[in-house]
């Protein structure tokens, strides 16, 4: 961003009438680029001045939207230059991949003029700040000072909290009172443990102390929870704040609201019905749990499971009747495994469970303990129902999963060829 000037931003579409409509809005108060196409936004980046911002359409005759924002995320004289996705598609998949390629928000076609001209606005005035911000923070003792100065330019717009060393808060933005629910004057004084969701692990906040008492900058993504309930994920940023002798007298957060994005990354690795993990999050979770056990030396095991008979559910009871027996198995699932195992839907009735750092024979006495809890459930309407298991333990000299779900996969056959409701593990049986 220019200082003293008019912002410049960059419209790319291929239709023209789509950019009249635009600029016709925009023109009161930005200067104005136009591309038609991917090379020709290339071209214009590659001038100075660079525009402050980019309003990209993604259906685009050659490279389309996302190949050009990948390019601009890429090249580091185009990397900071905020990407605002203007087009037609509003699907998942679509939104997800603008924002994995680095796009700062998403506006669908038809547009409100005004709800176009609020999000501009606020993308350039958080970028405006957070610019200023790394300046200040060039400048090392001079940054909290700085901070401190811009307070009341910020403070309806930037998510901020200060604390002292041990952690008690001193000072908190309109922003912050308005996400978390609180009154300034409740917050005052309390410890920031309050807006800590209980879904944040422990081993991350000694990881944040210890960087940020050793002097450092820390950052990273808090999902924190409001005073009404509410969950919400904020992209923060906590350094000490040091007085005039160069001694830390607390720290300040710095945040920026990412909530919407990180529900759609939610909806992507979720199954919908049982809102367990789907099978794309247990694979890419696979491949997680392999890198680290070949680093570190450790194994895992897999848990396979599935619903014995489920078919006769759906036929003798209908479909509705099947999904709430998977949503009622999900359930206890989740509340019988470890807090380490990762928990997963792989496909129609079967379950996976990835035990990190457990042996074969700890998994067994896992899935006993689920095979007893489900047996003795009593689900609604059905009754009674059992699952059948199937486990296998990982082979440091494999390079993927698929040799030890194969593996798992053949105890599980074995555990219904020997009468279903039973717990088989592959390396202690004859196979």
């Amino acid at each position: 961003m220019k200082y003293n000037s008019r912002p410049k931003i960059l419209i790319v579409d291929d239709e023209r009438l789509n950019i009249s409509i635009v600029a016709e809005i925009l023109s009161p108060e930005y200067d104005l680029l136009v591309a038609t196409n991917g090379e020709k936004v290339l071209q214009i980046v590659s001038l100075d001045p660079k525009p402050d911002l980019i309003l990209l359409d993604i259906v685009m005759p050659g490279m389309n939207g996302f190949e050009v924002a990948k390019q601009l995320k890429e090249a580091p004289e185009t990397l900071q230059i905020p990407i605002i996705f203007l087009t037609a598609k509003h699907d998942n998949e679509s939104i997800v991949q603008g924002f994995g390629l680095g796009a700062v928000d998403f506006v669908t076609k038809p547009f409100q003029k005004e709800e176009l001209i609020a999000r501009i606005k606020n993308t350039l005035q958080i970028y405006n700040l957070k610019n200023a911000l790394n300046r200040a923070l060039e400048k090392s003792q001079q940054y909290a000072k700085t901070v401190e100065n811009q307070m009341a330019l910020i403070d309806k717009n930037i998510i901020m909290s200060s604390t002292d060393l041990e952690g008690k808060i001193t000072e908190v933005s309109e922003a912050f009172c308005k996400i978390s629910g609180y009154k300034k004057e409740y917050l005052i004084g309390k410890n920031h443990r309050i807006v800590r969701h209980p879904d944040m692990k422990p081993p991350l906040f000694v990881k944040l102390w210890d960087t940020i008492t050793h002097g450092d900058t820390w950052h990273g993504e808090l999902k924190n929870r409001s005073k009404h309930g509410l969950y919400y994920w904020l992209d923060t940023m906590i350094y000490p704040i040091v007085d005039d002798f160069g001694n830390r007298t607390g720290y300040t957060a710095i945040s920026h609201n990412i909530t919407n994005k990180k529900r759609v990354e939610e909806l992507s690795v979720t199954d919908q019905l049982t809102q367990l993990h789907n099978r794309m999050f247990m694979e890419n979770s696979f491949r997680a749990e392999i890198k680290r056990s070949k680093r570190y030396g450790y194994t895992f095991t897999v848990i396979m499971l599935d619903i014995d008979h489920f078919k006769e559910v759906n036929d003798t009871f209908g479909h509705d009747i099947g999904d709430s027996v998977l949503i009622e198995i999900a359930k206890t699932l989740s509340a019988n495994i470890r807090e380490t195992d990762i928990l997963g839907r792989w496909g129609g009735e079967e379950f996976l469970i990835i035990c990190p750092h457990t042996t074969d024979a700890e998994a067994a006495i896992v899935a006993e303990k689920i095979r007893d809890t489900i047996e003795a459930h009593s689900f609604h309407i059905v009754d009674r129902k059992t699952c059948s298991f199937g486990i296998a333990m990982f082979d440091l000299q494999e390079d993927d999963y698929k040799e030890v779900m194969k593996r798992s996969d053949e105890a599980l056959y074995r555990a219904k060829k020997n009468g279903r409701n039973c717990v088989i593990n592959y390396h202690q049986s004859n196979f």
